[in-house]
């Protein structure tokens, strides 16, 4: 950026020196020194000193060459050029017309670039003097020259445009890695909080677990609950310790990106991890082993996922065709499900009838769902059952370790695992006789979480999107260089267009001979400036001394010149027109003898026959770099043109209009494959900058995550929990009805009691990942959260249809009683 600002400073700088003009000798066309200073608004700008010299005499060969008077930069003859014999290339015309008129002081290493400036400053003189400009023609010369000898190559766009492309290159180099190095900070910097948080929650409950823990009799302690508490002690005690230190180690400058640090951040985290869970067995284990409070809580963490498979399993045995399930199937499984639940409203006598009521409860579940199971098996064809695995693939169901929880009650570790992979089983098995599920397969299949990918094949399709964004990135960046490309040469190459009316068109001494209407309706408003036009008649034989018969002018120059019977005698045209500016005084400054601004003449002149020619127009304005070749006068072959009085005027106008959008405008034709070359990698470069400062951006901002990865999930997954909300009125009533008139009212009270226990849960899990911002989104850990969050959603609603149909079926039956 740096860089980019300076070059803009230097490239659009302004020069700060002059060029000195020194008049010598007698001059033509009222060239004078004090003309000349009275022409000047203000000294013309150079970007070095330099002094033009202005002559009445030939130059020397020597001078020609460079080699010129102390304190001569740039020395100038106003002598006129004479015909050429033959026609012949416009730069060629330029090069013969130049010699023996000007010389420079060598500026430039290349002789031929020295010749080319000093045609461009004679040019630019000669050329002014054919619109019949006397002092202004000079100081054309002298901005000339200050265009051209002015070496300024560091106000060169383009090695200020390079050092700004190399500039963005390092950006973009320095961006990415530091926001790698910031993402993988923030990542690490967020583990250690989240760590740090579940400690703090932990230690400041300590002394309320140790009261839980005191409060049951040693003698109905299990052992895991006894290796719970002391892991409890123990951890927070030594985590408490060591969490400075890795606090530090993360915080460090030098030390917050090692991998040693890493490791700490790791092993703090697991261990914290560790601790939670004994913590929360200590907490519900003493719930239902103590005696003190509800133990329903407990229970219900360890039956929710068995509830919600079961549930799900009932609701597919429910969908299958009619007469393909007997009812005593579905009926047992009711009543296994009822069972558990119930058991998990810790209703039974005492902490031990409660945990045996609940393990008898969950074992029933189990042999219930294996037994379906078996039995859905021998409804599949024999073909297909050939084709089958001894178990059927089961999709992984993401839920809760509650191995510690488990082992602190005095129950086999696994067993609530062991139970959930026999209802999915059994699930499975279902789908495969019954099919899939619309409302939960169809519209919940990658919620229920995908195989896990083979790392290799997760690397490769990484690799893929990269090199898929990557060509995405160069298409766009292509497209990008194409339009700033065809732009840049259409803004070059696209001259501006007038929309002005002709100021004035007046006739002297009248119109009549000119058809004005003709000429009115052929002239457009095509004019960038005011302009006001004297169009002056005047007789071709008189005041020219040029005729219609071209032996006659043949006779009057040299009879060998094949061109003469068409030429003007280019001093006599001068002279003709500075007489016709004397004669319109009014038209002209009196200080430099030019036209005042915003005039010019026109001088028509008339042949016996009635036709007409324009060799020359007369303007105030100075013509510049391609306007140059918009004069009328041909300085090559000092031809004449004859045309239609109309047509003549017309013409003239038409040409000085486009001069107007010609002038000080330098036609270039570039090549533009460089320019191709050079804004293609700039247009990539800020793309990836671009790229960058989102990423950037979405780490701070959690208004960008609603665009992050998933977040169309995110909202769909909101919407359901709105319409499960929303039916919570309902939901309440199928269970107090079910629990009025079900055989098992504790089991639906319980069940209710879970379902709205497991909104809860999902609506905080939306509010945490919908605030993340977008930098956090990134990362796996976001999608498995999403895919959880949709598990959950899914079976909720899936459980509320199912209670519903129930309800209705139980209603039905009533009224049908």
């Amino acid at each position: 950026m740096l860089i980019g600002i300076t070059g803009l400073v230097v490239t659009t700088a302004q020069p700060g020196s002059e060029v000195r003009i020194v008049v010598e000798g007698r001059q033509p066309w009222n060239i004078s020194q004090g003309t000349v200073e009275a022409s000047l608004d203000e000294p013309v700008a150079s970007w070095q000193p330099l002094t033009l010299v202005v002559t009445d005499r030939t130059l020397s060969l020597e001078e020609q060459q460079g080699n010129l008077a102390p304190g001569t930069d740039i020395l100038l003859s106003t002598r006129l050029p004479e015909p050429s014999r033959e026609r012949a290339p416009y730069d060629t015309v330029r090069q013969i017309q130049a010699v023996g008129k000007v010389g420079i002081r060598p500026v430039f290493d290349d002789p031929d670039r020295n010749l080319v400036a000093g045609q461009d400053i004679h040019d630019a003189y000669q050329t002014n003097v054919g619109l019949g400009h006397g002092p202004l023609a000079v100081v054309a010369a002298a901005q000339e020259a200050s265009l051209q000898l002015s070496d300024r190559s560091d106000q060169s766009f383009w090695p200020w445009l390079l050092g700004t492309v190399l500039g963005l290159l390092l950006t973009a180099f320095a961006m990415s890695k530091a926001l790698k190095r910031r993402s993988l900070w923030e990542a690490r910097f967020r583990r250690l909080t989240a760590a740090q948080r579940r400690l703090a929650g932990v230690v400041l409950d300590l002394e309320a677990l140790e009261a839980t823990y005191r409060t049951v009799d040693p003698e109905q302690r299990p052992p895991g609950f006894t290796e719970a508490w002391t892991k409890v002690r123990d951890a927070s005690l030594e985590l408490a310790r060591t969490e400075k230190e890795v606090a530090a180690a993360v915080r460090g400058r030098s030390s917050g990106m090692t991998a040693r640090t890493a490791q700490k951040v790791e092993k703090f985290e697991t261990g914290v991890s560790d601790l939670v869970a004994a913590a929360d067995a200590v907490m519900g284990a003493g719930a239902v082993i103590g005696g003190f409070g509800s133990g329903e809580t407990t229970f219900q963490r360890l039956g929710a996922p068995l509830a919600f498979a079961a549930r799900e399993l009932l609701t597919r045995l429910r969908a299958a065709p009619a007469g393909a399930v007997e009812p005593q199937m579905i009926t047992s499984l009711e009543s296994a499900l009822d069972s558990l639940l119930e058991a998990g409203a810790g209703t039974a006598g005492g902490p031990g009838p409660a945990v045996h009521t609940w393990e008898r409860a969950e074992r029933g579940l189990k042999r219930q769902a294996q037994t379906l199971s078996r039995k859905l098996r021998h409804m599949l064809p024999r073909r297909r059952l050939r084709r089958m695995p001894a178990q059927p693939v089961v999709a992984p169901r993401p839920a809760e370790d509650l191995s510690v929880l488990r082992t602190s009650l005095g129950l086999a570790p696994q067993g609530s695992r062991r139970s959930l992979d026999a209802l999915d089983a059994a699930n499975a098995m279902a789908r495969e006789v019954f099919g899939r599920l619309p409302e939960f397969d169809d519209a919940q299949d990658e919620a229920r979480g995908k195989a896990p990918v083979n790392p290799k094949l997760r690397k490769r399709i990484g690799l893929g999107a990269k090199v898929l964004a990557g060509f995405a990135a160069a298409f766009i960046a292509l497209l990008l260089s194409l339009t700033a490309m065809f732009a840049i040469d259409d803004a070059s190459g696209t001259l501006p267009t007038g929309n002005r009316p002709l100021e004035a068109l007046r006739f002297e001494p009248d119109g009549s001979k000119f058809d004005l209407e003709e000429i009115r309706r052929n002239v457009g408003d095509t004019f960038m400036e005011d302009l006001a036009v004297t169009v002056v008649a005047g007789r071709a034989e008189d005041d020219l001394l040029i005729s219609m018969d071209y032996e006659v002018n043949a006779r009057k120059y040299d009879p060998q010149d094949p061109m003469a019977s068409s030429r003007v005698d280019a001093n006599l045209l001068l002279e003709t027109m500075w007489k016709l500016k004397a004669q319109y005084p009014h038209l002209v400054d009196e200080s430099t003898g030019e036209l005042l601004p915003g005039h010019a003449l026109v001088p028509v002149y008339f042949f016996d026959n009635g036709y007409t020619t324009v060799p020359a127009w007369m303007t105030s304005e100075v013509y510049y770099a391609d306007a140059r070749r918009m004069g009328r006068f041909n300085w090559d072959t000092s031809e004449f043109f004859i045309s239609k009085p109309e047509e003549a005027v017309s013409e003239s106008l038409e040409q000085m209009a486009k001069a107007q959008q010609w002038n000080g405008y330098t036609w270039q034709i570039r090549d533009s494959d460089p320019l191709l070359l050079l804004l293609f990698p700039i247009m990539g470069i800020v793309l990836f900058i671009g790229y960058q400062v989102l990423r950037y951006g979405g780490s701070m901002s959690m208004r960008l995550g609603r665009f992050g990865r998933d977040a169309a999930r995110l909202r769909t997954v909101r919407r359901d929990l709105e319409t499960l909300t929303m039916g919570l009125d309902d939901s309440r009533l199928n269970a107090v009805f079910m629990a009025d008139q079900g055989s098992a009212p504790l089991a639906a009270d319980g069940d209710q009691r879970l379902f709205e226990s497991a909104l809860a849960v999902a609506w905080r899990m939306a509010e945490e990942l919908a605030s993340r911002p977008l930098a956090q989104r990134l990362g796996p850990d976001y999608r498995d959260q999403i895919r959880r969050l949709e598990y959950l959603v899914s079976v909720l609603s899936v459980r509320d249809m199912d209670v519903a149909g129930r309800a209705q079926a139980l209603l039905d039956a009533d009224r049908g009683a």
